[in-house]
């Protein structure tokens, strides 16, 4: 018998990709990413539908992601700058460009995405999660992850990526171009002391 563990049976990746994206750029610690996180969890519970949707992993969570991103902008890090420099239609060659910039050293940059694990012949993800892209060397692009899962996917590798209209007849990942958020600190504010 496995324990369950955080992240088992709850759908809060998204969630957790955000605060280990302000972890990278302002050293946040566990008391600071808690009241984050209990602050999103209370404004998204003032909506039910939207809430149950969470709950339920009945989104894309791309609205969550935003809606922390700009709760703490405002209220901790106004300088805290996020693009979202993707359409939909992107190609996974300009999605990875910019993920591999992001994670060049001295990592001015931090990117949150969310990607779709395929296995085929099914064309329907066996994962859908949410990720910080960390470094990038050899293997490919590292993930600072939330899951403990032992088959979870902590390093993407070029080749395993594609076009959602391109599937692969072996495991591949889609990275939903329109879910990319690049986050950086504006030189004007600086980090926090």
């Amino acid at each position: 018998m496995q324990p369950f563990y955080q992240g088992k049976i709850d759908n809060f990746c998204a969630m957790y990709a955000v605060l280990n994206a302000l972890q990278v750029l302002f050293s946040i610690g566990p008391h600071q990413a808690r009241r984050i996180f209990n602050r999103a969890l209370y404004a998204q519970a003032a909506d039910p539908d939207m809430f149950g949707k969470i709950l339920e992993h009945r989104t894309d969570y791309v609205s969550l992601v935003d809606f922390m991103l700009e709760d703490v902008r405002r209220h901790e890090f106004p300088g805290l700058c996020v693009s979202a420099p993707f359409a939909p239609d992107a190609s996974c060659d300009q999605v990875w460009e910019a993920l591999r910039s992001c994670a060049r050293p001295p990592m001015p940059l931090v990117s949150i995405f969310r990607f779709l694990r395929i296995a085929p012949p099914s064309e329907r993800p066996y994962v859908d999660h949410w990720t910080v892209g960390h470094y990038m060397d050899m293997e490919g692009l590292h993930f600072l992850d939330c899951s403990l899962e032992a088959g979870a996917l902590f390093c993407l590798p070029y080749a395993k990526l594609t076009d959602p209209w391109r599937p692969l007849s072996r495991e591949y990942v889609v990275i939903p171009p329109e879910s990319v958020r690049i986050l950086s600190v504006s030189r004007a504010v600086g980090l926090p002391v």
